[in-house]
């Protein structure tokens, strides 16, 4: 099989496959029958993440039972089934024999799995009986299945291009507990017995009820035991996934990179017991490599507004860790699920005929290219990896969105030749997953993907319109980072206590800081610009528009069409990218125009 690791590049994380620089950019998708893989590989995309799952049960048992498997690996014991995934693989390397393979594998139990251990499960609305995360038996049990997958990938003709591995659990294959409520049923209660003895040192611990969870009015959680569960359940998931991590790590000696989804400090659906909450677990664990997840599917991603990360991407790279970003890019040719696949699903999941619905994309293929282009000008200033999913197959199927695509592989392969950025944010925006502990599910404070509601995703929305660019960092590297900015954001209303230290570092280091609290709980753009303009912080551009700073690029969304005007901290050279009609230049300042909704790049290095 090839080697992959990281390195560190001027202060980004480095994709090497067999000790060579690889631009991080690849292609997935769930429909296999519909992949455009050949479209990718003609614009000279060479990784591709490629499904499979040891179980046809829902990917998404909470919500709509849905799963785009056809087949279960180990549905059978006795005869197992690779074929939809090494169909898939032979298809890719048939048409590419040096292209690099990414095992996306969803290590979830089969039903007779399920069957045989009543007491390692827990009840789903969609999916039956699910593993509970957090089970030993699961960890056992679903380590045999994995080492057994890994040793037919590690004996299989396609082995030598195999380079990396994705593993998925849970929810939606990311690490979400199977119930999106933390796993909270009898077969928790052994584990969550032992968890308090060893953290605590006290006997008899007994499941919270679920309505301790449930916001009736309260500002904040005053019941210990359910703040305990909270804390325990998103340590178990990623306990769980470290363990696994380590299993993959391992089988291969070490050789290869490992990721999954996880870490979404500023998603959490509306749930504390979301279970993504236990990502400073994971920083510093030799088993996990990378991090993933979706663009944000705040406001449907509508534009004029920043697709923000889920995940706390600052606080990963100074982990040395890598985010591999999924962007899953509506377009013109988005089709319901539906159509994509007639016949297999009802028609209540996943609508694309509502006003309202994430999973439509834009009516052109010219708004289509700039979804791409805004997706693609916030993770290139943020020096993560990309994938694009083609999640039913076809999206992007447009000479001009794959040539956007090649060209946008061109640029990333330029990326790691870029020294020092010369521009970098002023501003650290924390997450704080500990304090969902201190709230309570469906409360104000916690919008949903869907709706800007007042909350942490709310003023995370908020910071995006301001005019300065942000990083995000978690609460608990606020001792190593906050040196680097002149101002903090705390968008968490209850913090943890790693959360109440940074704020008291803040105050130790005289370092202003904009928090919300319980009863203040959303901080609009003009707040949060007002504050930053009494601070000092450098104001790139007019308040609504969103700006992208960092890796050696400059990033502008316009919200309106007009003359848009990029005022910069100092001098610098200039090199138009994409999207704005400029001359190269050695400047401070920057006027080009932008029609509605459209994003332009620009290469920035000192003078």
């Amino acid at each position: 099989m090839l080697t992959s690791r990281l390195q560190r590049n001027n202060g980004k994380p480095l994709l090497l496959v067999e000790d060579k620089p690889v631009a991080a950019m690849a292609y997935t998708t769930y429909f296999e029958e519909r992949s455009r893989y050949e479209d990718f590989l003609e614009k000279g995309y060479r990784i591709f993440f490629v499904n499979a799952s040891f179980t046809t049960s829902p990917i998404n048992s909470s919500k709509t039972g849905f799963t785009p498997f056809h087949v279960g690996v180990y549905e059978d014991p006795e005869h197992p089934d690779y074929s939809e995934f090494e169909d898939a693989v032979h298809k890719i390397l048939k048409k590419c024999p040096d292209a690099i393979i990414f095992p996306r594998v969803y290590v979830s139990m089969p039903k007779w799995w399920v069957a045989e251990h009543p007491d390692e499960v827990i009840p789903t609305k969609f999916g039956g009986y699910r593993e509970a995360m957090f089970s030993d038996k699961f960890r056992e049990d679903g380590t045999k299945l994995l080492k057994r997958f890994i040793d037919r990938v590690k004996a299989a003709d396609y082995a030598p291009r195999v380079a990396g591995w994705q593993l998925c659990g849970g929810q939606t294959q990311e690490w979400f507990c199977h119930d999106l409520n933390g796993c909270l049923a009898p077969a928790a209660e052994k584990y969550f017995r032992r968890w308090v003895k060893e953290t605590y040192g006290e006997n008899g611990a007994t499941l919270p009820k679920n309505e301790d969870f449930l916001y009736q009015g309260q500002v904040c959680q005053t019941n210990e035991n359910a703040k305990r569960y909270s804390l325990f359940c998103n340590l178990g998931v990623a306990e769980s996934l470290d363990h696994f991590a380590k299993v993959v790590k391992e089988e291969t000696d070490y050789s290869q990179i490992v990721g999954a989804f996880y870490g979404y400090s500023f998603e959490c659906n509306r749930s504390v017991l979301f279970g993504s909450h236990g990502l400073r677990r994971l920083l510093d664990s030799p088993n996990v490599d990378f991090f993933s997840s979706p663009n944000a599917y705040t406001c449907n991603r509508a534009f004029g507004i920043d697709w923000a990360d889920m995940i706390p991407v600052d606080s990963v790279k100074h982990h040395g860790k890598l985010c591999f970003i999924e962007c899953d890019i509506r377009t013109y040719l988005t089709t319901g699920i539906q159509q994509a696949r007639p016949g297999e699903y009802p028609e209540s999941i996943y609508p694309t005929n509502t006003k309202n619905s994430v999973w439509s994309g834009p009516p052109t293929p010219e708004l289509s290219r700039e979804a791409l282009r805004k997706s693609f000008a916030h993770q290139l200033t943020k020096a993560s990896a990309v994938w694009w999913f083609d999640m039913w197959g076809g999206w992007y199927n447009d000479p001009l969105l794959m040539d956007e695509l090649e060209s946008m592989l061109k640029i990333y392969e330029k990326e790691p030749e870029n020294k020092q950025s010369p521009l970098r944010p002023e501003v650290v925006f924390f997450a704080d997953e500990c304090g969902y502990a201190n709230l309570f599910s469906q409360s104000p404070q916690l919008s949903t993907h869907f709706e800007l509601t007042p909350g942490i995703i709310y003023s995370r929305t908020s910071m995006g319109t301001t005019g300065a660019p942000y990083d995000s960092c978690m609460v608990e590297d606020a001792p190593e980072v906050l040196k680097n900015y002149k101002v903090a954001v705390f968008p968490f209303p209850a913090p943890s206590e790693a959360g109440k230290k940074a704020i008291a570092l803040c105050e130790e280091m005289n370092i202003p800081y904009l928090a919300a609290t319980p009863e203040h709980f959303s901080l609009s753009t003009e707040e949060i610009r007002r504050f930053l303009q009494e601070n000092g912080v450098h104001l790139y551009a007019e308040e609504g528009d969103v700006v992208y700073v960092g890796n050696g690029y400059v990033g502008y969304h316009s919200t309106v069409e007009g003359t848009k005007t990029i005022t910069l901290p100092k001098r610098v050279k200039i090199q138009p990218v994409f999207g704005a009609d400029v001359q190269a230049q050695v400047s401070d300042t920057l006027q080009f125009t932008l029609t509605e909704n459209a994003t332009a790049l620009f290469s920035v290095t000192e003078e």
